[in-house]
């Protein structure tokens, strides 16, 4: 998998993953859902991972966010390398780092729009910028929904607030 800078953009590696694999299970019902995978998220790109149906791409993806353990090779965001960071250190740095959209959403169906925006700020024990908040919410075209729940909300609106 490679990926092309693009002209004009920042070639900085936001995240690495270097001879990652994965391995479920062992003896016969070992499964190998990554086998020595390296890639380079370079900054200011976006990249397309693409694949048939259980080739490995959500656990690369979970493995690189730090949602998943590996099995060998390693992960850096940035400089920091996951694999030797304990709990609470992988927790900080995929809620100040890392930004996962779920296929689910996982909003909190008891809490309002804007409550599952702020959510992880809130648990960080910080304020959001009210002039920024505004301007994304404004951006995503969520101003009149945010006293609504995720039931409330179109497939569509449910996405952005989780975004």
């Amino acid at each position: 998998m490679t990926t092309t800078p693009t002209a004009g953009r920042s070639t900085a590696v936001a995240a690495r993953a270097t001879e990652l694999s994965k391995i479920y299970g062992q003896g016969e019902t070992r499964v190998v859902a990554l086998d020595q995978v390296s890639v380079d998220f370079r900054q200011g790109e976006f990249t397309a991972i693409m694949g048939p149906s259980g080739s490995g791409k959500s656990t690369l993806m979970h493995c690189v966010a730090g949602l998943d353990t590996f099995s060998s090779g390693s992960v850096r965001i940035g400089d920091t390398e996951l694999g030797s960071l304990k709990d609470k250190q992988l927790t900080r740095l995929r809620r100040d780092k890392i930004g996962f959209i779920f296929q689910a959403f996982n909003l909190l169906p008891t809490l309002t729009a804007l409550e599952n925006i702020t959510l992880p700020m809130d648990i960080a024990g910080r304020k959001p910028d009210k002039a920024w908040l505004d301007q994304v919410i404004d951006m995503v075209g969520l101003s009149g929904r945010l006293s609504h729940r995720p039931a409330q909300l179109s497939g569509g609106q449910q996405q952005r607030v989780a975004v």
